[in-house]
Order: C-alpha cells, then sequence, then structure tokens
C-alpha cells in the first residue's frame, strides 16, 4: 500500500499463466498512474514500477542497456517486461489461420464472431474490426455446377447474388468424366469473374464431393486432364465445399439451361496435356492397343469407365460391389484413350504386367515398388505376392533365414551332471574333448582313430575317472549318431542329445571349448612346453561364473601345478552367478522367431550348396527346433527349423522303402528308456543278422576300419 492508501500492485511471479497475471499487473499499473499517482513525474512513475515488480522483475531490469532518454519513459519498462513475459507469435501463420476462418455448416454466427476476436488478436493489424467485418460482410462465395451439356456459376456476396455466369459444352468437353466437368465449372467461374475474386480469399460450393480431397492432395497424383486445370487455378485463392445440388439452386439452373455460347478459350492446352501422358508412357503402339482391347474387355474396368464417365455417387453404400476398392480413389482415376487411368498409372493387363514386373526376380518389395510407380489395380499387392511366392526360381534361391532368438541350456545343479562333447584336428592329429556345463572344465583325449568305437573308449576312461552325467550333448557326426553309440547310451544309461545336423550352434559349449583347446595346444606348441601342462594351468584359472577354478568342484582341492598353488573348496556350495541366466529371453535385434511348422506342412529346405529344395515334414525331432523331412527324392532327413521355411503346397514326394526309413528313424535320437541299475563296462557286440538294402535292392555293406 502506497502513500495514498491504495494498494498496490503485485506480480504474481509463481502464476500458472504469467502472461495472463502481467495484464492484470499492467492494467492496475495503469489506472494507478491515471488516478492517485497521475500527479507524479514520469521518472518518479518508473522507480515505482520498479519497486513493484519485485525482486524477480529487478533482475530483469538489471539485464537491460538503456540510455537516459529511455530510462525516463514509463513506455519503455512496460515494453521491455512485455517482451520478456509475453508469449511469441508468429504473426504470418495468426493471419493464415484468420483468413483461413469461414463460418461452419450450422454453426451460429455469434460463435463465429467470437472466433474472429480471438484470432485477430495475434495477427497484428492496425484496425482489428474492419478486417472482422470485411469477413462478415464482404463474405464471398462462387457456387458452381455442371450438367451433362453446361456450365453454371454464380458469385454470392453477403447471401446474395453479384454475377452470373453459364456456358455450352463443346463435343469434345461433352466426353468429360463427371469430375473433370465439376473442376471445369469452378475453373470456368473462377476466370469468368476474375476482376472479382483475384487477390481474395474465396469459398467455392459444388455439389460434387470428391472435389473437396483434389485440391488437398500433389497435382501429380490427378489425372492427366485434372492437372491442367489444377495448374490454372493455382492463381486464386479458393477452397472448395460441399453443397447439395438443392442449396445451390442457381447454379443449378444455369448449367441445366445454359447460354449457346461455347467458349473454347478454356479449354486450350486440355488435350495437349493428355497426350503429352499418353507418349510418355513407356509402351508400344501395339501394347497401347492390347491394353486398349483388354480394358474394353474386362466387365469392371467397363463398368468402372462407366462410372467415371456419369459420376459416382454421393454415398459408398450405392456404389457397385465390384468397384468399392475404388472408391477411396474415385477422385483420381480417368479414362481416356479407352484406357482406365490412375493418375498416370494403367489399371489393365494384369497378367502380363505381373510377368514383366517380375521378370528380374526381385523380391516383393521391389517388385511392388516397380509396380505403384506404373501400375494400378485391386488387389495389386495381393496379386505380387503371390506371383513371387509361387515362382519356382525365386524360392529356391531365396535368402537364409534370421537367425531365431537362443534357447539357452539349463545350468546344471551339480558337476558333471550335464557333459558336452566334440571331435577337433589339430596338426594333423585327431582329438577328443569333452566339457562340464556346470564349471566348464574340459578334458581332451587323442583319437588315433575316428570310428565309433574309438570314441566310446575314450568317453568310458573319461567317465570312469568322473562319473557317468545324466545327459551328454553332441552334434550329430557319425560317430555320435550311428546305432553302436546308441547302444552304449542305453547300456551306460545316460541321455543322448544331439544337435540338428549342419548346426553345431545348438552344440555351442563344445564348439566354443574347442577353440579354448586349440589355443592352449598352439601356445604350447609355440613356446615348446609341454601341453599338459598348459592344460594343467587352464584349469586352475578362476572361473568367472563360479569364482573358483575349473577343477575345484571336481576335487576336494585344486590340482598341483608346478608353482604348488592349491586352494580349498567344496563342490556343493558353489553356484554359478546370473549372467547365463539373465540372457533368457533377450534376443538381439537381428533374431526374430520364425513361423511355427506342423506334421504335413509343405516346405523348402537349404541344401548343402545353397538352394531351397521341396519337402514335406514327417514329425518334430525330440530336440527342440529340429524336424524329420521327406525330401522331393524321397530321403528322409533331419534338418534344424533355421534351416526350413514354409512353402506353397507342392505334389508330395515319393514315399521312400520302408528298410530306409526304419534305418534313418534310428539314426534320431531318441529319449533312453530306463533300464536295470546295471552299468555293464562292455560294449555290446551289434547284431549284424539284419541286412540294409538301398532303394534299388543293393545289400548296404558296413564300412570295415582298424581300430589301431
Amino acid at each position: 500500500m502506497d502513500s495514498s492508501g491504495v494498494p498496490a500492485p503485485r506480480t504474481d511471479w509463481d502464476s500458472a499463466n504469467l502472461p495472463d497475471a502481467w495484464r492484470r499487473f499492467v492494467q492496475h499499473v495503469k489506472l494507478m498512474f491515471s488516478g492517485p499517482l497521475s500527479s507524479k513525474p514520469e521518472e518518479t512513475q518508473c522507480s515505482y514500477l520498479l519497486l513493484w515488480v519485485g525482486e524477480r522483475g529487478r533482475d530483469i531490469y538489471n539485464t537491460w542497456q538503456l540510455s537516459e532518454e529511455e530510462a525516463q519513459k514509463l513506455t519503455t519498462y512496460l515494453d521491455r517486461f512485455e517482451q520478456c513475459l509475453m508469449p511469441k507469435t508468429n504473426t504470418i501463420f495468426a493471419r493464415y489461420k484468420f483468413n483461413e476462418r469461414l463460418q461452419g455448416e450450422g454453426e451460429s454466427f455469434e460463435h463465429f464472431v467470437t472466433e474472429l476476436k480471438l484470432l485477430v488478436k495475434q495477427c497484428g493489424y492496425e484496425n482489428s474490426d474492419e478486417m472482422i467485418r470485411d469477413m462478415i460482410v464482404f463474405a464471398t462465395r462462387l457456387q458452381v455446377d455442371a450438367s451433362k451439356y453446361g456450365l453454371g456459376a454464380v458469385l454470392m456476396q453477403d447471401g446474395h447474388p453479384v454475377a452470373y455466369a453459364s456456358k455450352t459444352l463443346t463435343p469434345t468437353e461433352i466426353n468429360y468424366a463427371q469430375i473433370e466437368k465439376e473442376l471445369f465449372a469452378v475453373l470456368f467461374g473462377c476466370k469468368r469473374f476474375h476482376t472479382y475474386i483475384y487477390g481474395r480469399r474465396v469459398l467455392v460450393e459444388s455439389n460434387h464431393k470428391p472435389l473437396e480431397h483434389i485440391l488437398k492432395k500433389p497435382i501429380s497424383v490427378a489425372p492427366a486432364r485434372l492437372q491442367r486445370m489444377l495448374l490454372q487455378l493455382q492463381r486464386y485463392d479458393i477452397k472448395i465445399v460441399h453443397r447439395p445440388g438443392k442449396d445451390i439452386p442457381v447454379a443449378d439452373t444455369l448449367s441445366r439451361k445454359p447460354l449457346l455460347d461455347q467458349d473454347s478459350t478454356l479449354s486450350e492446352g486440355m488435350e495437349d496435356q493428355i497426350h503429352s501422358v499418353i507418349n510418355s508412357l513407356p509402351v508400344s503402339d501395339k501394347k497401347l492397343s492390347e491394353i486398349q482391347a483388354a480394358t474394353r474387355c474386362d466387365p469392371q474396368l467397363t463398368l468402372l469407365r462407366q462410372t467415371v464417365h456419369d459420376g459416382w455417387p454421393e454415398d459408398r453404400k450405392k456404389c457397385p460391389k465390384t468397384l468399392l476398392y475404388f472408391w477411396n480413389f474415385r477422385d483420381e482415376i480417368s479414362h481416356f484413350h479407352r484406357i482406365i487411368f490412375n493418375g498416370d498409372k494403367i489399371t489393365a493387363l494384369r497378367n502380363n504386367m505381373l510377368e514383366r514386373i517380375h521378370t528380374g526376380h526381385v523380391g516383393i518389395e521391389r517388385s511392388k515398388q516397380r509396380a505403384r510407380a506404373a501400375l494400378f489395380w485391386t488387389g495389386m499387392g495381393r496379386d505380387i505376392n503371390a506371383t513371387v511366392e509361387n515362382c519356382f526360381i525365386c524360392q529356391e534361391r531365396c535368402a537364409a533365414n534370421p537367425k531365431e532368438p537362443l534357447i539357452p541350456h539349463q545350468i546344471p545343479e551339480r558337476p558333471w551332471q550335464v557333459v558336452a562333447s566334440d571331435r577337433f584336428t589339430w596338426r594333423g592329429r585327431d582329438y577328443l574333448v569333452v566339457v562340464d556345463y556346470y564349471s566348464r572344465y574340459f578334458e581332451v583325449e587323442r583319437l588315433f582313430s575316428t570310428t565309433a568305437g574309438s570314441v566310446i573308449k575314450k568317453l568310458k576312461a573319461i567317465f570312469a575317472r568322473h562319473g557317468i552325467p545324466e545327459k551328454l550333448v553332441s552334434d550329430n557326426g557319425p560317430q555320435y549318431s550311428c546305432r553302436e553309440f546308441k547302444d552304449f547310451a542305453v547300456t551306460w544309461d545316460f541321455v543322448h542329445t544331439t544337435s540338428s545336423p549342419l548346426y553345431p550352434q545348438s552344440n555351442g559349449l563344445a564348439e566354443r571349448t574347442v577353440q579354448s583347446a586349440k589355443s592352449v595346444l598352439d601356445k604350447a606348441h609355440a613356446q615348446g612346453v609341454d601341453p599338459y601342462l598348459s592344460l594343467l594351468e587352464q584349469r586352475n584359472t578362476q572361473s568367472r561364473r563360479l569364482q573358483i577354478t575349473s577343477a575345484a568342484p571336481h576335487e576336494s582341492t585344486s590340482a598341483l601345478s608346478d608353482s604348488h598353488h592349491w586352494t580349498p573348496a567344496v563342490a556343493s556350495h558353489h553356484k554359478p552367478d546370473g549372467r547365463a541366466k539373465n540372457t533368457d529371453g533377450k534376443a538381439r535385434a537381428s533374431e526374430a522367431p520364425l513361423p511355427r511348422l506342423q506334421q504335413g506342412d509343405h516346405i523348402r529346405f537349404q541344401h548343402k550348396s545353397g538352394s531351397w529344395k521341396p519337402a514335406v515334414i514327417i514329425r518334430p525331432a525330440e530336440t527342440a527346433r529340429s524336424f524329420l523331412i521327406r525330401t522331393g527324392e524321397g530321403q528322409t532327413i533331419r534338418r534344424n527349423r533355421r534351416h526350413l521355411r514354409g512353402a506353397k503346397a507342392a505334389p508330395a514326394p515319393p514315399a521312400p522303402t520302408s528298410d530306409l526309413v526304419t534305418q534313418l528313424d534310428s539314426a534320431a535320437p531318441q529319449q533312453a528308456e530306463p533300464l536295470s541299475p546295471s552299468r555293464d563296462t562292455t560294449t555290446p557286440t551289434r547284431d549284424t543278422s539284419s541286412t540294409l538294402t538301398a532303394r534299388s535292392g543293393r545289400v548296404v555293406k558296413s564300412r570295415v576300419i582298424l581300430d589301431l
């Protein structure tokens, strides 16, 4: 409160609407300076203002650089504060919105005026009232209509007609499509009343609803004749709105009873645009004749041509069912020279065009991209999909499937519960590696023979030292997929699981261990040291997963090395950390699950050559994402899901002989049935009484290799 006893203005700097709070503050300030403080000099009034704005306002004031003359004017302070606190406005955009505002259908006059007053505040006009008056009183409307033989137009202002115009169509113009006649009426009205409407915002009322959208789309998508008209309308500031014919009776009457004047200057250049489009088509005269004949013989295109010429119905429900697909494109479809166009795209010779599109055997998306640039018909995308999917060359030589998300192996609860095995060659010698899933402890054994019997002997020696595991994981090599190894798994009472052929990723731990073993052997050989000492140090190295050595879970103490280092440990107290488990369900960006396949599905499998051959799913195998399939040659093989892809139904390949099915099915891994707990250390001899025969009837003899 100042010395006069009147409450002083206060700025609410914490207001949620600071501009509005500042306006109220300025109003209070002006009342103070025109009332109780009117006798104060202007320099003193400036001091009062700085006092009322508070500390935050004075912080803003301290950032200004004012001359002595400016520092003594109150308007300087008010303008500077307003520039800082009031929101910035785009005057050009505000004026555009103001001039675009038209009274809507059913909108009250009071609401329309209120909206104009709100919009004009941000326009920066010197006389806003005059601008609002011009928008209300001098609002100009152009009503147009087209009949079969004539055009009519009337210029309305403030609800009263100002000028009339009509025109009889020439024989060429009579053949225009209805949408072309309606837009031609708009062009006729604009040119006839050019002196009235040029430079002014004009509302054009037409009873043809598709015209509302044609001005909102790029000119390039419009038919050729409409493009010519739209280019001539660019000089006018018009907006086309739909009005029923009963609401524009004057223009409707003028179009039905036009003057005999046939002003042909309006349509000058129209046909030049049409011929330009025809000549620019990348087709020969012979092919053009074929397109015209195909259009004439197609019932759907014949009906479409008639509908385009006579005009589309106003209601979609009244549209013929065969043309419903074209409804959303009705303002882009035209016909001339007995050809249907969507913009500049042809809609005939579909089968022939599909063959030409797929001549280069590009993919589905690139075929669609090429087709959309020059063609248009109903279901074009669906037809292209079917063409590419049924193309034998494309299906046989398509790209490989993407990687699927990994299925991590379950972490065992104790050492040597689950182990993996693999064979590798180093410096011309064969080796066998066995690794524990729990501790990553691995054994390396030299193989003097790659037969199944040699591998089994080495595994028996390893199992005798560490115990028989519950499960052994290996690849699908001949040493592991033969009958002899299957009998060994049954006799020693462990489950044997093999990965899919040609898919070593599913035996990833063994593959990674092979790399580690080769690295140890390479470095030991390069240094000239005993490789067994290197393996010893490798096992005594602390595991990141267990925080102990890999050998510790298998021994009460770590194995002694040449540095005499040992660490007591109890196997049951150590659990792997959660890093492996945290990868569950996390897929890379390039990985995606593939569609499910079922028994009897027609598929294609990836051959070793990289091509895709037809086959049929027989049944899923026992391991995840693995299937038994029958190829076109009648052979039954096993493949991973990544090497399979769905295909259209094809003639079933010949069924294989029963002996061959029995032989191949026996090679597939199966769950071992529980047997007696006895563990025989001898390998059972294979029963060779039953002979195997090939499809031709030839007796298949087993290969005999000396086990040295």
